[in-house]
């Protein structure tokens, strides 16, 4: 027997003198030591007094007493010194004593889910969810997440991963549980119930500025602008640094056309020069609002040296050259553009502007043709008109017509800006007079880049996380208002910036709309 003895108050003494002194109070303590000690072991682990609790264990193992409780134990106490090797050989010790305890089996499956052996966890979770006697949260919630990591059967997925995640909430409030489960709701389109879900977690989470920027992007989405504003609001309020939220709200400014608010915003943003793409776009278009072209061009091409496969970027920094009469520029860039989504029908309508000025009329044709016959043309009624003009132009009355009518249609559903009906009016006009020659201020106006173009969209980025994006960053895009138009994808604001600075809705479709331009980027 050691000469070292723990009494039941916790507190150690050795045998020496003393001990001979009076034999019967060590043989007391001897028979003491030989006791039930678990509660102390428990006491001292709860305390995180690991180095007596392990040494309390290690004599009791030596009595072979209750050795599933002590390599449980001990188990746990290794994991928490970061010795999972360890670990896992204590919990394999205590399954051995005792093969129908899920603890054993949870706090084994928990090691190797730290470990990163994810598949090995998996299978040692769902065993121990047959030998469950109540429900435990913890095995449902990781067999939830690990199904979401798509680290289950084949036959696993979402469905499963739901399932799980929902019998850990019906356990008690848990705030993983709810942002895997705002994380798949938002991978499946339904924001409402990924909403729903983070308003869960901000009852028990209640300062969590990731949690209330991500939700107000949320609202962004369902055009709940007003909600999205205050959330955003409340996090800064906590963290007036928080890139995220000053992005998002400088974002809702920019698409209010208040372009020294969203500025302002940008300006708070504490490592400015070092942000990303995103950032510097929309910095670029609020000075492409106010009409200083080069102090736009300058920052669309910081975050096009930032991220050089940033679509959006290459995108808006095509259409301010063409603004700003660069042609053989906005040529190249929107080429660029192209290469990154060739299924894009505004980058090829801009692209044929560009040739129309370039004196190209063969394959300015080519281009303007092309927008008409992509998926994305019936999103922007623009395209029509812009190729109805240049057929009317180049004199094919006939194709005129039938584009000028698609445009007009489209209307009915889709605000344009005045100023494009007018000038519809003023070539149906021209087309019902038969006339075969421009009229007075009809054709020099036929494709303006600031009237018959369509206008410039801004990102911006969030702390979500990615879905696919090109350039594997996580953004998110959301919906904006008037003058705007809206991206729907998961993480970034995206606006069409107006193309006189003017309040006047060019765009308003929902964010459904438009859903190509800021996936990438």
């Amino acid at each position: 027997m050691s000469d070292l003895y723990v009494y039941c108050n916790g507190r150690t003494g050795g045998s020496g003198s003393a001990a001979s002194k009076h034999p019967q109070s060590a043989m007391e303590s001897r028979v003491m030591t030989n006791r039930n000690m678990n509660w102390l072991i428990h006491e001292l682990y709860t305390r995180k007094d690991f180095a007596l609790c392990k040494k309390l264990i290690d004599r009791q193992l030596t009595i072979n007493y209750d050795k599933e409780f002590l390599y449980y134990t001990k188990g746990r106490i290794l994991r928490d010194e970061d010795k999972p090797a360890d670990a896992i050989n204590c919990f394999q010790q205590a399954i051995l004593a005792n093969k129908k305890n899920s603890q054993n089996y949870k706090e084994l499956a928990k090691t190797l889910f730290a470990m990163g052996r994810f598949k090995q966890a998996l299978e040692v979770f769902l065993k121990a969810e047959t030998l469950l006697e109540r429900p435990d949260h913890e095995v449902y919630h990781h067999i939830g997440e690990l199904f979401y990591r798509s680290f289950g059967q084949p036959k696993a997925g979402l469905a499963e991963a739901k399932e799980y995640l929902k019998q850990s909430i019906m356990c008690g409030k848990h705030v993983d549980s709810y942002k895997i489960l705002a994380e798949i709701y938002i991978e499946e389109g339904d924001n409402l119930k990924a909403i729903e879900m983070i308003e869960s977690c901000l009852q028990i989470s209640q300062d969590d500025v990731a949690l209330m920027t991500q939700i107000g992007i949320l609202y962004l989405k369902i055009n709940e602008y007003q909600r999205a504003f205050e959330k955003l609001l409340d996090a800064i309020s906590i963290d007036d640094k928080c890139t995220t939220a000053l992005l998002a709200l400088g974002s809702i400014l920019q698409s209010k056309n208040d372009i020294d608010g969203a500025l302002n915003k940008y300006k708070r943003i504490s490592n400015l020069p070092d942000e990303g793409s995103e950032v510097w776009s929309n910095i670029g278009l609020c000075f492409f609002k106010k009409q200083k072209y080069i102090a736009a061009i300058s920052c669309l091409k910081k975050a096009i040296w930032v991220t050089p496969l940033n679509f959006n970027a290459l995108y808006n920094l095509g259409l301010i050259l063409v603004t700003a009469q660069q042609y053989v520029s906005a040529f190249q860039t929107l080429a660029a553009a192209i290469s990154l989504r060739p299924d894009n029908a505004e980058c090829y309508m801009l692209l044929g502007t560009c040739l129309r000025h370039l004196n190209d009329p063969g394959n300015a044709y080519l281009s303007l043709e092309k927008s008409t016959m992509l998926p994305d043309a019936i999103k922007n009624p623009l395209i029509y008109l812009n190729f109805a003009l240049y057929c009317y132009e180049i004199g094919k009355p006939d194709q005129s017509v039938s584009y000028l009518a698609n445009f007009l249609e489209m209307t009915q559903h889709i605000s344009v800006h005045r100023e494009y009906l007018k000038m519809a009016d003023r070539l149906n006009a021209a087309l019902s007079s038969s006339v075969t020659a421009a009229g007075p201020g009809l054709l020099p106006t036929a494709l303006p880049p600031t009237t018959a173009a369509i206008d410039a969209q801004h990102r911006v980025a969030t702390a979500s996380t990615s879905n696919n994006n090109e350039d594997e960053t996580a953004l998110e895009d959301t919906a904006t208002t008037s003058g705007i138009r809206n991206e729907g994808s998961n993480a970034a604001t995206t606006s069409h910036g107006s193309h006189d600075g003017s309040d006047d809705a060019e765009g308003e479709e929902t964010l459904d709309d438009e859903s190509e331009h800021n996936k990438g980027g």
